[in-house]
């Protein structure tokens, strides 16, 4: 059996990483860290496990040597190299040697034929459910099972190696103890479970949908819509998580966002940032500007210089550093366009030239 990896109560000190400590004893210090730890210690963090990253993931080290780089030279975070995340579609990347027990898998476009894929060691899909959880209490202030949970992802059921669909699946779980609220296009399904909760539920409702299942769910409401009055969409929140891939030209994030409020005024609008190539997530409650829990945080490079510091409100090349993928690379250069406000980090889509993902990135004006 998989160890299950309860955040909570672990405890495990972060000295030497780099003298051979196992992935075990990494993943452990790191969610003692995550857990009870001091945020202002990121930078240390980030760093110890860049140099245990660079000894012990064979593609990751690699790609520090070829670029002439010493990693115990390495001292600030600026400095450590980050991957770019389309060698998740040609390389195995991993840290520590394990036999993989599953593998995450990006949806794809009819323009690309490989995809991303996210190994995982036997104890890699607790990992997950357990960081997922504590991204969201720690952004939203309250845990998973405040809530009650629906899903809107068709294109997703049915793939066991699609990370959103096991994490809001999980979701439901916890709140719920089954993940019956997870749709495919159904609309008539989705108002039988809008209409059930307002009428037995007293958790506020947290729906997440991919944005061409959310918009085509809006033009029905404008056909069919008299049932609306009766619900409280002062306590819903739609997460639009992106995504049009064969529907048509990707909408403007603010183009959805004045559809949907154009039919539901008072429904909260938010946005969900993750990647198959990531454990962690961001969330925009406003719906444009993202945090991130504290043992992820983004950097904004000039688009051409990959080790330039970090902008602040201006564009460029969005980095990541995700310190809960202890199991593969924690350093991802990702080829999104992103302004780093002071509210939060503002996603403008993909770069140009940059492949476009399966469930792609709404673009901001």
């Amino acid at each position: 059996m998989p160890q299950c990896y309860e955040l909570a109560g672990m405890s495990s000190e972060f000295r030497g990483w780099e003298t051979g400590a196992s992935l075990e004893e990494v993943r452990e210090g790191m969610a003692d860290w995550m857990r009870n730890g001091d945020a202002r210690a990121f930078e240390e963090r980030a760093l110890a496990l860049f140099r245990w990253q660079a000894v012990h993931n064979p593609v990751y080290g690699e790609f520090v040597a070829a670029l002439g780089m010493e990693p115990r030279d390495v001292l600030t975070l600026e400095a450590i190299p980050f991957l770019p995340v389309e060698m998740f579609k040609s390389h195995e990347i991993k840290s520590g040697h394990w036999q993989t027990a599953r593998v995450f898998r990006s949806s794809g476009t009819t323009a690309s034929t490989t995809r991303a894929q996210h190994f995982m060691d036997s104890s890699g899909l607790d990992w997950y459910r357990d960081v997922a959880r504590l991204a969201w209490s720690d952004l939203w202030d309250a845990p998973v099972k405040h809530w009650t949970w629906l899903g809107l992802l068709p294109g997703y059921l049915g793939r066991e190696d699609a990370s959103l669909l096991t994490m809001v699946s999980d979701f439901m779980n916890e709140a719920d103890g089954h993940s019956e609220g997870m749709l495919m296009h159904n609309h008539t399904a989705l108002k039988e479970q809008v209409l059930s909760w307002s009428q037995s539920s007293t958790r506020p409702l947290v729906l997440f949908g991919v944005t061409w299942a959310i918009l085509d769910w809006m033009e029905e409401l404008q056909k069919e819509n008299k049932w609306l009055d009766s619900i409280p969409w002062k306590r819903v929140t739609l997460v639009e998580t992106g995504g049009m891939k064969g529907r048509g030209i990707e909408p403007i994030r603010e183009e959805v966002h004045a559809e949907i409020r154009q039919r539901l005024p008072e429904i909260q609008i938010a946005s969900e940032y993750g990647m198959t190539e990531m454990m962690s997530q961001g969330y925009a409650q406003d719906g444009v500007h993202h945090r991130f829990p504290k043992w992820v945080r983004p950097v904004v490079r000039e688009p051409r210089d990959p080790r330039s510091p970090g902008l602040k409100d201006r564009v460029g090349r969005l980095d990541i550093v995700d310190l809960a993928n202890v199991h593969s690379c924690a350093f991802l250069a990702t080829g999104d366009a992103a302004n780093h406000t002071d509210d939060g980090l503002v996603l403008l889509g993909r770069q140009d030239e940059s492949e476009v993902r399966g469930c792609s990135l709404l673009a901001t004006p």
